[in-house]
């Protein structure tokens, strides 16, 4: 039984769905500026989603879209002298990078914003005759007052709603809420041409234009991040409607938390974001999508890198404890667990919390119990997209560390017991003003990737290079 909390409805709901092939889209990156941490959370937890449907036997086929043409991306274009092209395809290969490097499935289909320009026109062509929109200076603009279901998604009052931060206020619209479609080029902008006028695309109207054209009039699973509630689902999901009347486009929106730092969201405004690919280089994929499945994925997520350095040392007695294992679904109690805590809206958090209740209690079983545990750990982890490769690289790594402690006297059974020893050898040198000697200790031990960072709270992380 699968069970997901479903944003139309606001509520938890057994899924249901009428057959095997399953229709999943998910929206991508406007290609702008580099990955954050917040473009890694959804990706990943929406890769679980994925995998997980994969592991109950569906046939995905799974959509997720790059915005490669907006007002953001000819204003940064502009800023460094470059076209909106070369910016869009140099943003879009670091998403391609950090995508492969967290071990996120490739989509099936992966449209770009320009590749449709045909099938926009013809997606808006039928909102105009529908009379659901209108032709004016600036622009072609949807008519919100003509739809009576629009903010049913996000729950707001009209007298709430301004215009969404990528649809500039226009004294000739109808009313503030209403947004563009297709925007008619100001002097020096990339234009395409349209029977209205040369422009481009509206940020909302290609998502809907490319599910229609690539997966159909009715799409089963919707997901982003829940910032885009309003206005880009709010507003996708009334041109939808609106060009397919009977149909009912999405029936069940998923969306993941904001990440937060120090309890206010990340977002560029607020020059708080933290670059994604930055973070992979130094903790690996594996960390990255631990750290991601410690958290529900609707609720926010607090971001640090203690709690990065605190998901690298749980992630890596994880991957101790089952190293030398083979994966299998061998331990069905544990398997009925993983399927239990997935199945409530994706609760991962509660099956780490089962996993390590499950190795703790591992000390007392028989030693060919235990390896059914390890292996079915393992499969469970494989299933969500782990790889543990750099894991094991750092268990390769324990001849070349013993003999470095060594030479310090150090007798190497784990990092954290040769390190804790180590600080304690190094701390007494910077007690003794010999600072030369202590750092010394501290080049070197970059040598071999540690590092040692004097005055943080945890002094030390490992990073394996």
């Amino acid at each position: 039984m699968l069970n997901l909390y479903n944003s139309f409805t606001k509520s938890l709901e057994k899924v249901e769905l009428s057959s095997d092939d399953v229709k999943v889209y998910l929206c991508g990156p406007t290609v702008q500026s580099s990955p954050h941490i917040g473009h890694g959370r959804s990706s990943v937890v929406f890769d679980f989603f994925i995998r997980y449907l994969k592991y109950l036997n569906y046939n995905v086929s799974f959509a997720r879209n790059i915005t490669d043409i907006d007002d953001k991306i000819i204003i940064k274009s502009s800023e460094q002298n470059i076209g909106f092209k070369e910016l869009a395809n140099k943003i879009s290969k670091e998403f391609e990078q950090a995508y492969s490097n967290l071990n996120c499935l490739s989509p099936d289909f992966e449209p770009k914003a320009t590749e449709y320009i045909d099938e926009i026109i013809v997606y808006i062509k039928q909102i105009l005759d529908k009379d659901m929109a209108y032709v004016s200076e600036s622009g072609v603009y949807f008519n919100t007052a003509a739809f009576t279901d629009y903010l049913k998604l996000s729950g707001r009052k009209l007298e709430e709603v301004i215009s969404g931060t990528r649809v500039d206020i226009q004294d000739d619209k109808k009313a503030p809420e209403d947004f563009a479609l297709w925007k008619f080029a100001k002097e020096g902008e990339p234009y395409w041409e349209s029977t209205w006028g040369k422009g481009r695309p509206g940020w909302h109207i290609e998502c809907s234009a490319m599910i229609n054209t690539i997966l159909g009039e009715e799409i089963d699973f919707h997901c982003g991040g829940n910032d885009l509630i309003f206005p880009h689902h709010e507003n996708e999901l009334a041109q939808s409607k609106a060009a397919y009347p009977n149909k009912n486009f999405v029936k069940y929106w998923l969306h993941n938390g904001m990440i937060n730092l120090s309890g206010k969201k990340m977002s560029k405004s607020e020059g708080n974001v933290k670059i994604l690919n930055d973070y992979i280089d130094e903790y690996g994929g594996d960390v990255m999508r631990f750290y991601f499945l410690r958290a529900q994925y609707r609720s926010p997520q607090e971001f640090s890198e203690d709690l990065l350095i605190e998901s690298q040392t749980t992630f890596n007695k994880i991957a101790e404890f089952i190293k030398d294992t083979k994966p299998g679904p061998i331990d069905k109690n544990l398997i009925n667990l993983f399927e239990e805590c997935m199945g409530d809206d994706l609760n991962t958090p509660k099956l780490i919390g089962e996993i390590f209740l499950q190795i703790n209690n591992s000390t007392k079983l028989d030693h060919l119990i235990q390896n059914d545990l390890k292996a079915t750990i393992r499969y469970i982890f494989h299933t969500l997209g782990f790889t543990f490769l750099k894991a094991e690289t750092e268990q390769l790594s324990d001849e070349k560390l013993a003999n470095y402690f060594d030479n310090y006297g150090i007798i190497f059974e784990s990092i954290e017991q040769a390190m804790n020893e180590y600080i304690i050898i190094r701390e007494q040198h910077r007690t003794n003003e010999e600072y030369e000697i202590a750092d010394v200790m501290r080049d070197s031990l970059l040598k071999i990737g540690i590092k040692i960072e004097d005055g943080k709270k945890d002094d030390w992380s490992w990073n394996n290079n």
